[in-house]
């Protein structure tokens, strides 16, 4: 079964996260995408963005917080790291010998896609429930999922030759206590794993599925430009997520 390779880098993190929710809504055939996010800290959907980075450091240096629309914990983009995310219709997983998954199981299936690229490419790895990948040195990956009625986004972070320092303390939550409805991070030991990118994209593009370089269809472009407006406003990003159905 052939997808569709994408490597589509939008203008901010902003427009880069509003791709994901149009993809999730709109992509026709599977999809692998590999983007590059300007620095930033994306939040999960149902957290806090001032428990779980400095958000007062990110408006100093012009950082955007960018809230994405599934769940889990903060992750750090930039310079180094590579977003990879898969979104795959519920037909095509059954046409790949895949059934009903939980989120649990999508985060074995995708996330030991990117073990094995990794693996082959020279960077030994391991899936670590739910959903890191670790090398010997440390947190290399973390994921993320959101199931809907048709269709199946997963996707993650890689650091491969990130600035370390500042990813962990951007994505390190605040000592602060806070509401049980609030999931927290959970920070980790992170570490680059150092892959060739080149040899990496390769190798995760002719996994279970072979993807071949495509380009974004109008329908998708154009539920992006619906949603940018979304993903720009602060209450999105920095508000209660308990209270963002309206947006």
């Amino acid at each position: 079964m052939l997808g569709r390779l994408l490597q589509v880098v939008e203008p901010d993190a902003y427009a880069n996260v509003a791709l994901e929710e149009a993809l999730l809504d709109e992509a026709a055939v599977p999809t692998l995408r590999l983007w590059e996010n300007q620095k930033s800290v994306v939040v999960g959907r149902a957290q806090v963005a001032d428990f779980e980075t400095d958000v007062e450091y990110c408006k100093r240096n012009c950082i955007p917080i960018v809230r994405r629309v599934t769940a889990g914990g903060t992750v750090y983009n930039g310079p180094g790291n590579l977003n990879w995310s898969y979104i795959v219709q519920r037909e095509a997983l059954e046409a790949m010998g895949i059934g009903a998954m939980d989120p649990g199981g999508v985060f074995q299936v995708f996330g030991g896609l990117v073990v094995s690229a990794l693996e082959s490419s020279g960077v030994p790895c391991t899936l670590v429930p739910p959903n890191c990948i670790e090398t010997p040195g440390g947190k290399v990956s973390g994921m993320a999922a959101y199931l809907s009625k048709d269709r199946v986004l997963c996707h993650g972070t890689l650091l491969i030759d990130a600035d370390l320092r500042e990813a962990q303390a951007l994505s390190t939550p605040r000592e602060t206590e806070v509401p049980g409805r609030y999931p927290r991070s959970k920070p980790r030991k992170i570490a680059n794993c150092g892959v060739r990118e080149s040899d990496f994209v390769e190798r995760l593009s002719r996994s279970t599925l072979e993807f071949r370089p495509g380009a974004l269809e109008p329908r998708e472009e154009e539920a992006r430009k619906k949603l940018l407006g979304k993903y720009r406003r602060e209450r999105w990003n920095l508000g209660d997520p308990f209270g963002l159905d309206d947006l």
